[in-house]
């Protein structure tokens, strides 16, 4: 009988933390905000933490020949001088212990129909510090299982110490919904799924007990394909969500990192230039993307229509259709069959034809995911790029910056010290977010730099 109580109680304990929703209509009646199912839920030690997360970063960086040490030693030169806000003191940050907790939220496919999605929110707990910011934390270009956050803790996780809540989504293709094919462009979409993840995540969080400080907000960050994600983010909670769910997230601003902002710029660009840049890749997913990602603009249209006689002989359409083992087998892939970067050795004449039906056609689809125009951010905007940068050019982020600063919003931009390529100023952007305090990057890439914008004085 004794058993019996004790199996109850246990019973009780668990259900309302494993499945919670709060009926709020988050975009009509598709699904209610707030739902989540855990998945899995892990403890770790600062230390712990750390390595997991090193092993995760090296591991996608494997094709640049790294060596892990030497990445493991330049990540704890960052975090050396960060001086962690928890508890104010490195001695006492290496005991507390922080929580991840891998869940699964309801949400809808790009087509439309009802999904579960999942995420990873870690959470500092046994302190007495209540958290006072949230991160949304966007990953890079990530086409395989191996490098989702429900499956590997990002180093970035290490900002929990900051008592923060740290919110990771995995995207679309990735974590539970491995086998679908990602959306790599579709910024709109993933926009969405992020917001969700984040208030999912809320939920989670208060069904710890965890209080939340006075005064808590949100900031957004990531680079390349996550700077894009950032930024539509930053959009979607600015003009999409309900007022009481974008005061619940309380946006203070973003960090956005080498991003696609405009998709069909980025298409424009490789036509006009006619090259396709140092990761020919990046292109080519985003083309693939639109299938999955905008398949009513793209019905009656297959991978083969769009790429040259050359391409498709190579079996380039075949390859874009069934590899599953993540970007850079791709890159590779592409490396043994293709000596050449020209836009004209990829696609087919019609593609390329700015006055074709087809080049129309994929233009309003891009267009779709546009996130550089048409809209007043009210948070501001940090964008850091290179402008070496051959993979998604320089270029298109001075218009970005450009276009809020003709309507007078609030964006900046900045520019590395060393002006590396694509992936390599990728370690220099996880330098400054692992090696700054979020208000000092704050400082730094917003409050410095409001000289550069008059019509806000």
């Amino acid at each position: 009988m004794k058993d019996l109580l004790s199996y109850i109680v246990l019973l009780l304990v668990i259900i309302p933390f494993n499945v919670r929703a709060v009926q709020n209509d988050f975009y009509g009646d598709t699904i209610s905000s707030g739902e989540y199912h855990i998945l899995h839920i892990r403890d770790y030690t600062f230390d712990e933490l750390l390595d997991d997360g090193i092993t995760t970063a090296a591991r996608q960086f494997e094709v640049l020949h790294i060596p892990i040490q030497s990445f493991r030693c330049f990540i704890k030169k960052c975090i050396k001088g960060h001086r962690f806000e928890l508890n104010k003191g490195e001695r006492r940050v290496k005991k507390t212990i922080f929580r991840s907790i891998a869940f699964s939220y309801p949400s809808i496919s790009p087509q439309g129909k009802p999904i579960m999605l999942s995420g990873l929110v870690t959470v500092p707990i046994l302190t007495d510090n209540k958290p006072f910011r949230m991160l949304i934390y966007h990953r890079l270009t990530a086409s395989t299982n191996k490098v989702a956050p429900t499956n590997n803790v990002p180093v970035e996780a290490v900002l929990t110490a900051d008592n923060t809540i740290c919110v990771f989504p995995d995207y679309y293709g990735c974590g539970i919904t491995e086998g679908n094919p990602l959306p790599h462009t579709a910024l709109n979409y993933h926009a969405r799924c992020s917001s969700e993840c984040a208030l999912a995540a809320l939920n989670v969080v208060h069904d710890l007990g965890i209080e939340l400080a006075d005064g808590f907000y949100t900031w957004i960050t990531g680079y390349s394909q996550g700077g894009g994600y950032a930024l539509a983010t930053h959009k979607y909670i600015e003009t999409s969500l309900p007022d009481s769910l974008s005061q619940l997230i309380n946006l203070r601003w973003s960090l956005c990192g080498g991003g696609i902002y405009s998709p069909l710029k980025l298409y424009k660009t490789a036509i006009e230039t006619g090259d396709m840049g140092d990761t020919p890749v990046v292109f080519l997913q985003g083309v693939r993307g639109l299938f999955s990602g905008h398949q009513d603009q793209m019905e009656g249209l297959y991978i083969r229509d769009l790429l040259s006689d050359q391409a498709v002989k190579l079996g380039l359409d075949s390859l874009l259709q069934t590899y599953d083992d993540g970007f850079w087998y791709l890159e590779e892939k592409l490396d043994g069959r293709f000596k050449t970067h020209s836009t004209a050795d990829y696609f087919s004449p019609n593609v390329l034809d700015t006055s074709s039906a087809l080049f129309r056609r994929l233009a309003t689809a891009f267009n779709l995911d546009d996130c550089a125009e048409g809209w007043k951010p009210k948070a501001p905007i940090a964008l850091y790029h290179s402008k070496r940068d051959r993979c998604i050019p320089f270029q298109l982020a001075s218009q970005t910056q450009k276009h809020f600063y003709d309507t007078c919003s609030y964006c900046t931009i900045t520019t590395p010290f060393l002006n590396f390529s694509h992936a390599f100023t990728y370690i220099l952007y996880l330098s400054k977010i692992l090696g700054l305090r979020e208000d000092k990057l704050y400082k730094k890439h917003i409050q410095a730099k409001k000289f550069d914008m008059p019509c806000l004085k």
